[in-house]
């Protein structure tokens, strides 16, 4: 059986675009080997996000996403069956274009400020269906490269500090005329 759950957090201020952008390519390749899709909506201040799959994987990412740091005041709006996936190509798309999200709000809210605290289940959904139009799938590049990032294997390497290194450093006559 497929589930959907929506929820929305603050986003931390230290979370920036680019990060982002590397991470929802990460993400949407991780998401379609769990068979999960999703759409994530993301300004400077807060994120809304949709994914859909099966329950128990969607319920262990969204716990993940509780315990993430770049995510504040997480609030699960929604969870429940579903027939089928809104969005099955997907293994995660963004929406972040500030003049589609008001425009989106606009049509949902009589709130002049865009925030979803104050929407019910109904109209997130309303907004992230509206929204969904502006989504934007990471290209292959960025896909690619979270492949390669993903398989790459983690070498340690000894942490030396500065002066340690240059005591090293054998004496030549480059060296010693300084």
């Amino acid at each position: 059986m497929l589930n959907r759950l929506v929820y929305f957090s603050e986003r931390e201020a230290r979370c920036g675009d680019e990060a982002l952008r590397r991470l929802v390519a990460r993400s949407a390749l991780r998401n379609q080997e769990r068979c999960i899709t999703g759409l994530l909506i993301a300004d400077r201040t807060c994120f809304i996000q949709i994914l859909e799959g099966p329950r128990t994987p969607v319920s262990l990412l969204f716990q993940a996403i509780s315990r993430d740091r770049r995510h504040r005041n997480v609030v699960l709006v929604e969870m429940t069956e579903i027939a089928s996936y809104s969005y099955p190509q997907w293994g995660l798309a963004q929406c972040s274009d500030p003049q589609v999200l008001q425009a989106a709000w606009r049509r949902v809210s009589r709130d002049e400020v865009w925030a979803p605290w104050p929407l019910d289940a109904l109209q997130l959904r309303a907004f992230l269906r509206i929204a969904v139009g502006a989504a934007e799938r990471p290209t292959e590049e960025e896909r690619e490269a979270a492949s390669v990032h993903r398989l790459r294997p983690r070498v340690s390497r000894p942490r030396r500090r500065a002066q340690e290194d240059s005591d090293a450093l054998p004496e030549t006559p480059e060296t010693s005329a300084a």
